[in-house]
């Protein structure tokens, strides 16, 4: 999540991670020379996984545990436009310095791509104009700034979702070649007016994410739907992965699952949690014809998870932390099955 050295991240005295220019050069010199050692190895490449998850949780929600625990909306917007320009160099760099193809069936020497989190987001109350703007807004800024910038050089600075001259940047348009849908649970937001964050943040209607749904729920319970929730308090929520792919598809570029998984370390929710959701990405890729080339689950064995350390178990496998053995989950024969028959 976090490609940027801990030296590179001293807010009171001295840099201050991606909202310092000079990370853009680095990150790019980085890129370059992964490109330039590794590229006999490596075909396919991702420069970010989940940018918006390091410019909100690290700059705009101080408390969530991600560095650098900045909290402001405007240090947020300047992170995110930091890295699509990171991205956009890197693209460039990998293309440049990886020319060598790895396996005979890529693309090409460098297919580069980026990881992005996708969380739909509905409104409360439907009907409500404030919920619905608020929404929007919540889907424009976690959503779609990122891989719009990317592709169609429109860089949404002020985030109103309102296309203006000025943030037509067509040095960074075409800078995809694939992208990465990790896909957990959906947001539910209510709206709130704001005077002063219309006036000058350019935010139509403060969004607020209403607990009991969604990432908000109790650890192991039910959300405010009924539905049940993972041990991270994650709602299961499978019908929002075909939105999350319909919503990306328009960027006309091949689409990956590369993360969709539950923590669920007595295993009870994740047979059907992997059911429920291949049966969406067959109604994907069979009804919908979105170009989904691949299905990644996270994850393959327990795994260490960003500011809740070991103790949210994802794996298809459990690792016993004191012998590191493993140790087959049901699931585990679960995916095995689908793999081998599909999904009904």
């Amino acid at each position: 999540h976090d490609p940027i050295t801990v030296r590179a991240t001293r807010l009171k005295r001295g840099p201050k991670g991606w909202l310092e220019e000079s990370a853009i050069i680095e990150f790019t010199k980085y890129a370059a020379f992964m490109a330039w050692s590794l590229g006999d190895m490596v075909d396919n490449w991702a420069t970010f996984n989940e940018p918006m998850a390091v410019c909100e949780a690290g700059y705009m929600m101080g408390q969530s545990g991600f560095p650098p625990g900045v909290n402001s909306f405007m240090a947020a917007k300047k992170a995110a436009k930091n890295m699509v320009l990171a991205h956009a160099h890197a693209y460039n760099a990998i293309k440049r310095w990886d020319t060598i193809r790895a396996d005979d069936d890529s693309p090409n020497s460098a297919f580069v791509g980026l990881i992005h989190n996708v969380i739909p987001a509905y409104p409360l109350r439907e009907g409500e104009k404030v919920d619905v703007e608020a929404s929007r807004f919540m889907d424009n800024l976690h959503n779609q700034f990122f891989p719009r910038a990317v592709t169609d050089g429109w860089l949404d600075e002020n985030l109103n979702g309102i296309k203006e001259k000025n943030e037509m940047k067509g040095y960074l348009a075409n800078h995809l070649d694939w992208l990465g849908v990790n896909y957990y649970t959906r947001f539910v937001i209510k709206g709130k007016r704001n005077l002063l964050a219309k006036l000058f943040a350019g935010i139509p209607a403060v969004p607020e994410i209403v607990p009991n749904y969604g990432f908000g729920c109790q650890p192991a319970s039910q959300s405010a739907d009924g539905r049940p929730a993972s041990n991270m308090g994650w709602e299961i929520y499978p019908e929002g992965m075909l939105d999350a792919l319909k919503s990306m598809a328009k960027f006309a570029k091949p689409l990956y699952i590369t993360e969709n998984g539950i923590a669920d370390a007595e295993d009870n929710l994740r047979p059907k949690f992997l059911k429920d959701h291949i049966a969406v990405l067959k109604k994907a890729v069979e009804e919908e014809k979105i170009d989904v080339r691949g299905y990644f689950h996270w994850a393959l064995t327990d795994n260490y998870e960003w500011a809740r350390g070991f103790k949210m178990r994802f794996g298809l496998f459990a690792v016993d932390l004191q012998t590191k053995k493993r140790k087959k989950r049901k699931s585990a024969e679960t995916y095995k099955r689908i793999i081998a028959e599909g999904v009904n």
